[in-house]
């Protein structure tokens, strides 16, 4: 058994104007941009990725052409990158290049189709929690709903399985072990000794088991084998089962991407009854990407809207009112740990498990430092901060959105599974699948009656209504349908395959036909229930509601290309239409016009099967709808900042329910959550204390500060002047009503100024997070005087001026004391104002790529966005080794060096390398010296 290495691999980021210009896009410095045990890692180790963003905006014949020429030819540091596939966010215009040398093998993969690349790159990109390679691995390809198999779903051998979760667990205990030291090296209250090797896994150990692959759950797998791939999901068999059929992975066809061809030979053999005809020995990566578990969904306008006038009156609109209450009340009280949690931030949104119990003392939850602020404070002044007032704002807006809109309610949420079995009685193999009876399921929730939600929803009839099963039903139709086989098992093993097949934590099972009827497979989709017995009005409805549309996806074989075509056919999968058809088919249902929103609904399915099967919305229909039907007012406050920029009420017409809801529920949200007061920053100049600095630390403190607001003000007058054209263009449409040609025009450069805005507002987000990662960095390196610097910072950034609470990262809310410093303003919060002590996740910034000269000086590359707009690097020190084999950071007072590590002397050659996980590989050497975690900031700043 061979193990592929936790690790992790950069990606290059870069992005085409429509001029056809390449440039180096900035990026976070975080693990969210590199991959992470993923397939292409395992069977192309070395290899240079990039991804390439194209503009999103339209673009006209001539720009268009240039882009495409572009795509075939990306070069940049001297290397060459070939254009290869995409993932889900091709429609964004983001796609993937490697090294040219292995564009071949590549396309082999895909059968050199470019609609295949494109729909199934992402396969070979998906990062996995734990991913393993199996030199001797036996693969059994099956028809779909052989040996207990379904749509995209197949089986993993338990042996199998246990080495998968061996190798969980060792990644996990060596990323415990690291986290817990940095928490020591910023200061936390962590009861370790650093020296204690056996300590510090002993309490490592305890955090890791929740987080553990757990057994009798669902598993999404991706797997690499015979010069293909596949993704899906696993049960668990038997080893005597998988030993039997002699295969440690069984996988329906569905699974393999694109479509398994197992030869001529193989097919003949398979139609004799061979079962071992497409049955593959050799090497194979396989990787666990995602664990069934207990979710929550939210609902949404999509769902109300659908919903009968008694169940808005008498079950949503109640429901809605008693979580304003809620809300009121833990704000009065300032119980910001409550208040959160109505919200539905943080803790709420991640998946829901008994077994994680909070700590007593510190919470486990990783909390923003906004939030966390609050937690911590034991006064409640901390709501007039400008910069923790303008996140609470935003995170309260976006909550009262989701409760006027769609009543706020939670769904159980669950991975859909199938019911297949498989197992050995008597030597003999028993397997079943679509067995249970189309209109029932089965779920871990109490009601009997209840909707089945997929999202996207489009059409009332998405809305599968089922009864659910008990668990003794449950196993009475499994024995029922192994006996019309002529099976019998003891009540035993009956219980077995119940419990370990069928019963899987965080799972809904439904027949193969029911869960095609709103679009879903068991590739790992996520559904949820509408309970019957909390909104029975509603369920109800459904249940007596006469079908009147029915969609289908759209599985019709992609046109045939050439390969050269990729560029031409990557610009073609542009354009994510999903969520302005869903609203413009809500506009037709609040308009009163039904009949409009069913012909949207095909649409809908077009752009949902765009970039898979080649479709597109038919534009014609969409804009002849759109013309016809005006925008439901209440659509047009979704992006709003700030409760009070909501309207108090909007004019609605009659038929449009979410409308009504609306206006009921903003007028009662408006008597308690108008804007806290904000105070000015100098009312908390007092706040952090204790720490004496020096005019030195005040004067960098200083410049750290100047860099920050300079880049963010640059932000935010692009942003500005961007918001002005679009609105320019708005004006121009409405001017040219009359001139269809000229109008024609005009709509045209309207959606290229609004894709402009789009497209900046996310490069300027992944910027913002880029820079405020900049200063953690520099924050990094001040160990031992780090209250010393958060002192002398926070001083400068409380002198008396103007707040701007409009954005977060405007200078003159004091962000960038939250962002530098987190835990420690955190801490400080709670020790001066006598609140509870609260961790804040800190990221660990230290890995990435890295220069190293020729005196063995170790520098960390970060990218950014100077003044004039161009991309430059900035060089962080971040230790040397000497030509003695001496590793330091720092010196001592004398300038002596601190020596922290001692290697083998080896020659060193200057070049770029990776630092990963603490670990720097030098060019030319195999001689890998320890990083320290911290890091000194050289003025040094190359083009």
């Amino acid at each position: 058994m061979s193990h592929v290495e936790h690790n992790t691999m950069p990606i290059l980021a870069l992005e085409l104007d429509r001029e056809g210009h390449i440039s180096r896009k900035t990026m976070r410095l975080n693990r969210q941009e590199t991959l992470t045990n993923t397939l292409l890692q395992g069977f192309c180790p070395g290899i240079r990725v990039a991804t390439v963003d194209v503009p999103s905006e339209p673009l006209d014949a001539c720009e268009q052409a240039i882009v495409e020429q572009a795509l075939t030819r990306v070069e940049f540091d001297g290397i060459r990158y070939s254009l290869v596939g995409a993932s889900g966010s091709a429609k964004k215009g983001k796609f993937y290049a490697v090294d040219s040398r292995y564009e071949k093998r590549l396309a082999e993969r895909f059968r050199y189709s470019p609609q295949a690349a494109m729909t199934y790159f992402g396969i070979l990109v998906s990062s996995c929690k734990v991913m393993i390679e199996v030199p001797e691995c036996r693969v059994l390809v099956v028809d779909d709903r052989q040996l207990g198999t379904n749509d995209c779903r197949g089986w993993i051998s338990e042996a199998l399985f246990m080495k998968l979760r061996a190798k969980h667990r060792e990644n996990l205990l060596a990323g415990e072990v690291k986290r817990l030291l940095r928490k020591l090296a910023h200061g936390q209250d962590v009861q370790l000794n650093p020296d204690d090797e056996e300590v510090l896994k002993q309490q490592a150990e305890a955090t890791i088991d929740r987080k553990l692959l757990r057994r009798n759950r669902f598993y999404q797998f991706r797997l690499a084998f015979d010069r293909t791939q596949a993704k899906g999901s696993f049960k668990v068999m038997a080893d005597e089962v998988a030993e039997k059929l002699e295969a440690d992975i069984i996988l329906p066809k569905s699974s393999v991407k694109p479509r398994y061809q197992g030869g001529a030979l193989r097919s003949i053999r398979s139609a004799l009854g061979d079962r071992q005809a497409h049955c593959y020995r050799g090497s194979a990566l396989i990787g666990i990407r995602d664990v069934s578990r207990s979710l929550e969904f939210q609902s949404s306008y999509t769902l109300v809207e659908h919903a009968p006038q008694d169940s808005i009156e008498l079950e949503i609109k109640p429901y809605a009112l008693k979580q304003i209450e809620k809300l009121r009340k833990a704000w009065e009280e300032n119980n910001f740990r409550e208040f959160f949690e109505q919200l539905g931030t943080q803790e709420s949104q991640r998946a829901l498990d008994i077994a994680e119990d909070p700590d007593p003392e510190y919470t486990c939850s990783e909390y923003t430092v906004a939030d966390g602020a609050l937690v911590a404070d034991g006064t409640g002044y901390m709501l007039k901060h400008p910069f923790v007032n303008s996140h609470l704002q935003k995170v309260l807006a976006r909550w009262a959105y989701r409760l006027c809109t769609s009543g706020g309610f939670r769904l159980p949420g669950f991975a859909l599974a199938d019911d297949g079995y498989l197992v050995l009685s008597d030597g003999e193999v028993l397997c079943g699948s679509d067995w249970i009876p189309k209109d029932r399921g089965f779920a871990p929730v109490s009601s009997r009656l209840g909707l089945i939600v997929r999202y996207p929803i489009r059409m009332k009839e998405d809305l599968l209504p089922f009864e659910n099963l008990s668990p003794e039903e449950l196993t009475s139709l499994l024995a029922s349908d192994l006996s019309k086989r002529g099976c019998h098992i003891s009540e035993q093993q009956l219980a077995a395959v119940a419990s370990e097949q069928l019963q899987l934590k965080g799972t809904l099972i439904l027949h193969s036909e029911a869960a095609a009827r709103n679009g879903g497979d068991f590739d790992f989709d996520q559904v949820c229930v509408l309970e019957g017995d909390k909104f029975p009005r509603f369920v109800r409805d459904r249940f007596a509601y006469e079908e009147r549309h029915a969609a289908q996806k759209n599985k019709t074989p992609k046109p045939p290309s050439p390969w050269w075509n990729l560029p031409q056919v990557a610009m073609q999968a542009r354009g994510n239409q999903i969520g302005s058809i869903t609203d413009l088919k809500t506009s037709c249902l609040a308009n009163g016009r039904d009949d409009l929103a069913w012909q949207l609904v095909d649409q809908l399915q077009n752009a949902l099967d765009q970039l898979k099967h080649g479709t597109q919305p038919d534009q014609d229909v969409i804009r002849d709808i759109r013309n016809e039907v005006s925008k439901a007012p209440w659509l047009k406050l979704k992006q709003k900042r700030r409760i009070v920029e909501m309207a108090e009420h909007v004019p609605v017409a009659e038929n449009d329910k979410v409308g009504h809801l609306y206006n009921f529920l903003r007028k009662e949200l408006g008597r308690y959550f108008s804007d806290a007061a904000v105070a000015p920053l100098s009312d908390f100049r007092g706040l952090i204390g204790g720490a004496e600095f020096t005019p030195e630390i005040f004067a960098e403190c200083s410049t750290v500060n100047k860099y920050y607001a300079a880049v963010v003000t640059q932000t935010l007058t692009q942003r500005r002047e961007l918001w002005d054209e679009l609105e320019k263009a708005e004006a121009e449409v409405e001017a040219l009503k009359e001139d269809a040609e000229a109008r024609k025009e005009a709509i045209f450069r309207r959606k290229q100024a609004s894709a402009a805005l789009q497209s900046f507002e996310e490069r300027s987000r992944e910027e913002l997070r880029a820079l405020i990662d900049q200063v953690r960095i520099w924050a990094q390196s001040k160990n031992g005087t780090r209250l010393a610097y958060l002192s002398a910072l926070h001083a400068i950034v409380c002198r008396d001026r103007r707040p701007n609470p409009e954005h977060e990262f405007v200078p003159g809310t004091g962000s960038i004391v939250f962002y530098a410093f987190p835990q420690e303003v955190v801490n400080q919060i709670a020790e001066r104002t006598g609140g509870r002590p609260v961790t804040v996740e800190i990221p660990d910034l230290t890995d990435g790529e890295v220069e190293i000269d020729r005196d063995g000086r170790i520098f960390l590359v970060r990218h950014f966005t100077n003044g004039d707009g161009q991309v430059h690097e900035r060089l962080i020190f971040l230790a040397q080794v000497t030509r003695k084999g001496e590793v330091f950071r720092e010196r001592d007072e004398q300038g002596s060096p601190m020596v922290i590590e001692r290697v083998r002397p080896f020659p060193i050659q200057p070049g770029r390398s990776e630092a990963r996980d603490g670990v720097v590989t030098f060019p030319g050497t195999q001689r890998r010296p320890q990083v320290p975690g911290g890091a000194v900031i050289l003025p040094l700043t190359v083009n």
